[in-house]
């Protein structure tokens, strides 16, 4: 009777694996991360929970851990390791076919692209490695981008630039040199040039990081061939360029607010030479998930629309001007010495209302009358007193980027005044808004307030 059992067991565990073994289907995997679920994974690759479990033979209570290897159901044909990679500026379906290695079908069955031409900065594509024992494809980092003018062989370019003009044929996919067109863009590889499409006088324009989230400070580093100057728009945000160690940089903070989509990235350059270029890619703005505050209870004079409007409008006159000398150096010295009280970006309710406000700064707990520091050099451009910001002082810090320190008890300084890293600027208090003594403290980029702790962290730019 025993070994009927055992036999049987043994019989059923045989049926359960081949069972899971033919619910597989042929495709490429997913090794799984640290902090992965499954309704991450299903997310990243566009299907569905149970047709993950189903293509791996799992039941709806298997559980995935770190290193685990699933097939991805709906890539059939494809095979090798699944990972990602982050669109840069510049970048096209062909430049990341020659980066990649991965056949431009192939990324377009991956990442169900409709349309190759509108790849935008920022966005996740799902790329593929080939497993150890496959002879992976060549693959290059480096190379240009250049414009086949009119009247202009694809031979006589190949001579102009010195490249063998069969390797330009094979890197662009072309069937011969007859394959051309006035405008073409053709690739070439190979320098030491990122490999993306940009025009000349470009020769790098990245921004420190991608996507862009709510609530952040967007830096956009430009390098030209020669000298140049640059102007640029962010949505509807003017960049302010300005040179920097060999380079043109523009800070710009993204509202809290900012719905998460793409936004136009736009850029013109004129090289000293009397060359014009322009460029354009969409970018990517990410919501950066803030918390939601319980409600707080404010004297409610604070909380008059009128009141916070004609407030408003006065703060975005102080630091709407560009002030052409940059002032600090390094990241900023925190403005409190005790704790943080309250973050940035969080949304707010005051006195039972909606959730209408969000934190514009960040709180430190503080006792009547403790000192307030200049986080960096600065000139004050603005003191005094406010409904909402209580005795209020704005400190310019040069390049559009200001601070703002609110609910003070005594202000103690003057606009006009140059004031130095750590000095103290006035005392804390419980004026405005407020349900206690703390320090409500603001940075400003481009007119729009950001996360004042990026600033207390890294240096800019």
């Amino acid at each position: 009777m025993k070994k009927f059992l055992v036999l049987s067991i043994l019989l059923a565990l045989s049926l359960t694996a081949v069972r899971a073994a033919h619910a597989q289907t042929d495709g490429p995997v997913y090794i799984v991360g640290e902090g992965d679920s499954y309704w991450a994974i299903a997310n990243i690759f566009r299907v569905t929970i149970p047709d993950l479990q189903a293509a791996n033979g799992f039941s709806e209570n298997h559980v995935i851990n770190p290193g685990d290897r699933l097939v991805i159901p709906g890539y059939e044909g494809i095979h090798g390791v699944l990972t990602s990679h982050t669109v840069a500026l510049g970048e096209t379906i062909e430049t990341l076919v020659l980066r990649t290695g991965i056949s431009a079908d192939t990324l377009m069955q991956l990442n169900r692209l409709v349309n190759p031409r509108r790849l935008y900065a920022g966005q996740a594509l799902i790329t593929v490695e080939p497993e150890e024992e496959t002879q992976p494809a060549p693959r290059w980092e480096t190379g240009r981008a250049l414009t086949l003018a009119e009247g202009t062989p694809l031979l006589a370019l190949a001579a102009a630039e010195g490249i063998n003009p069969w390797e330009l044929i094979e890197v662009n996919g072309l069937s011969s040199a007859a394959e051309q067109y006035t405008g073409q863009t053709i690739l070439t590889v190979g320098g030491d040039r990122p490999l993306r499409v940009w025009p000349d006088p470009v020769t790098n324009v990245r921004f420190r990081s991608l996507p862009l989230i709510q609530g952040t400070t967007g830096e956009v580093f430009l390098t030209l061939e020669g000298d140049g100057m640059a102007e640029g728009m962010l949505g509807e945000a003017p960049l302010n360029f300005r040179e920097w160690e060999g380079q043109l940089v523009a800070l710009q903070g993204i509202h809290v607010l900012t719905k998460p989509q793409t936004y136009p990235f736009t850029l013109t350059v004129a090289s000293a030479d009397g060359r014009t270029a322009h460029f354009s890619q969409d970018v990517l703005v990410a919501s950066a998930n803030y918390p939601v505050e319980p409600d707080l209870k404010v004297p409610p004079e604070t909380l008059d629309l009128n009141t916070i409007a004609a407030e408003s409008e006065l703060i975005d006159s102080v630091v709407a001007p560009f002030t052409e000398e940059r002032y600090w150096t390094g990241v900023f010295l925190k403005p409190a010495t005790r704790a943080i009280s309250s973050y940035f970006g969080n949304h707010r309710s005051y006195n039972n209302g909606t959730y209408y406000y969000f934190h514009t700064g960040v709180d430190y707990y503080g006792l009547m009358k403790e000192p307030i520091f200049a986080p960096a050099k600065g000139r004050v451009a603005y003191t005094g007193p406010l409904i909402v910001c209580g005795n209020a002082t704005v400190l310019d810090h040069g390049w559009g980027v200001y601070t703002r320190y609110c609910h003070q008890e005594t202000i103690q300084v003057q606009p006009g005044e140059m004031v130095d890293p750590g000095q103290t600027i006035g005392l804390i208090g419980a004026t405005g808004r407020a349900d206690g003594s703390h320090l409500h403290f603001e940075v400003w980029v481009g007119g729009i307030q950001v996360n004042p702790l990026a600033w207390l962290r890294e240096i800019y730019p």
